[in-house]
């Protein structure tokens, strides 16, 4: 496959691209991308409360599928510059009020969640946080028009949860599986 041509279709918050693509049989045909900054995503437990943080929010992209606000893990776009990690411990301050230590962060996995369409990759961590790391009452920042609500679930309940096929959000299902897969030590109730 050969890229020919690319060109911007829309640049409204978002990137539309199209492409013009050249197969092997020499036949061409068009490609459209998504092209959107890179995301941190984080699954955090408080290990002294041992609940797992979550926030609920409104999603306009899928209300015509779900008109509810959705539940899933911390995440956002990291800013032009700014590493994964500075962006899973920014993010997670921003929408959760808790300042995660360096230490206390692991990448589970870095992958793209839908790559027929966007150029989006998600860095998705695991982190472990206290009482004492709670600095501010999280939901978001007002600039961004974030309405965040926290949610705390016990470890069984976010277990169960995960086996029922309860939530509608995929990263929060990855790094839910992930860990319980790979990690299990950090998910004992």
């Amino acid at each position: 496959m050969k890229i020919e041509k690319q060109e911007e279709l829309l640049r409204e918050g978002i990137r539309v691209e199209k492409a013009t693509v050249r197969d092997d049989d020499n036949n061409t045909f068009a490609r459209y991308r998504v092209n959107r900054p890179d995301v941190a995503a984080v699954l955090v437990l408080n290990t002294e409360t041992q609940k797992i943080i979550l926030t609920r929010q409104f999603r306009y992209a899928v209300t015509a599928k779900q008109p509810d606000a959705i539940l899933e893990i911390v995440a956002g776009r990291m800013d032009e510059g700014e590493s994964p990690d500075a962006a899973a411990i920014r993010e997670t301050e921003e929408e959760i009020g808790y300042r995660v230590q360096p230490a206390h962060l692991s990448l589970l996995v870095s992958c793209f969640p839908s790559p027929g369409y966007t150029s989006e990759r998600l860095n998705i961590y695991f982190a472990t946080v206290t009482n004492a790391d709670k600095i501010n009452e999280g939901g978001g920042l007002k600039n961004e028009h974030e309405h965040i609500e926290l949610v705390e679930l016990t470890i069984h309940d976010f277990q169960q949860m995960l086996q029922d096929g309860k939530f509608e959000d995929a990263k929060t299902y990855v790094a839910g599986m992930h860990v319980a897969l790979y990690r299990p030590n950090f998910m004992r109730p």
